[in-house]
């Protein structure tokens, strides 16, 4: 990565100009270790460094064999590329597939599956959003280390948009917010609930379909919790349809019926998914007669 150092940045520290563009402490001291990580006109300098304006400040981001994790195996699973660049892969994650590996989830996860997509270079898997197993939708991950740090700062600041589509049950109409905090049940390491002393949690809803039986529903995140989305609703009295974790099976769903519509990064890009053809079948047969806005 290079930046060719303008008048209004002169007699700055190589730190302070590379913390305002996002880069973290930790990437910071990364650079530190590597040598010539952090050039200026193709010497080395320390980021105590004062840059002067027309000097070429040059970073090293790219991967390292021994920045990949040995355990992640590459495994060639079909998976939907929304958009990809040597910063970040967009993919629209299936349902039925984790994110990342865990104590039960080897050789499945999209972890795998972009290890494999990669599988001609250094590959570490930094996803930005982490979606449940059966949730679909957008999972946007970053190929260097400059991109994590930068995507990591947006969702620290509160500047990553969100938007979830979700079938619940019930009727509901118009607009809601729900503030309700939200904490684990008891030694689960699953299971969430809404409880007074838990982590304050705010999702935002608006109504776009409704009968008797169901709602189709835009879904805005505020923050991010464990199983929010579907926590929230449950706790209002219209759970997910096919959530059998926080309500009971569906006989039209085999899973939850959430997917992650659409997340807007600034300047990094604006990204849509598509609905999946299970979302699409449950909204034909509750809204038979109305226009699917998807």
């Amino acid at each position: 990565m290079k930046y060719e150092i303008k008048k209004e940045d002169s007699n700055k520290t190589i730190k302070d100009f590379l913390r305002e563009r996002g880069i973290s402490a930790g990437l910071l001291k990364r650079l530190k270790k590597i040598e010539n990580g952090i050039t200026v006109n193709s010497e080395h300098q320390n980021v105590t460094y004062r840059l002067k304006e027309n000097d070429i400040l040059k970073l090293i981001i790219t991967d390292f064999d021994d920045d990949t994790n040995e355990y992640l195996e590459p495994v060639d699973l079909p998976i939907k590329i929304i958009y990809e660049d040597e910063n970040i892969t967009v993919v629209n994650k299936p349902s039925g597939m984790p994110t990342h590996q865990s104590m039960n989830n080897h050789g499945n996860t999209l972890a795998n599956a972009l290890k494999f997509r990669y599988l001609n270079k250094p590959y570490v898997f930094r996803a930005s959003n982490r979606l449940d197993k059966d949730t679909s939708g957008l999972v946007i991950t970053a190929n260097n280390r400059y991109y994590a740090s930068l995507i990591s700062d947006k969702i620290k600041k509160g500047n990553v948009y969100k938007e979830y589509i979700a079938i619940v049950s019930g009727k509901i109409e118009g607009m809601g917010i729900i503030d309700a905090p939200i904490d684990r049940i008891g030694e689960s390491i699953i299971k969430r609930v809404v409880r007074m002393d838990g982590e304050r949690a705010i999702t935002e809803y608006e109504s776009l379909l409704s009968t008797d039986e169901a709602s189709l529903l835009l879904v805005k995140p505020k923050t991010g919790r464990t199983h929010q989305i579907r926590v929230h609703m449950a706790y209002i009295g219209h759970p997910i349809i096919g959530d059998n974790l926080y309500c009971e099976k569906s006989d039209f769903i085999s899973r939850q019926a959430l997917h992650c519509y659409k997340m807007n990064l600034g300047e990094i890009g604006s990204f849509c998914a598509p609905l999946p053809g299970d979302m699409l079948e449950l909204l034909r047969r509750y809204f038979k007669n109305e226009e699917i806005p998807f």
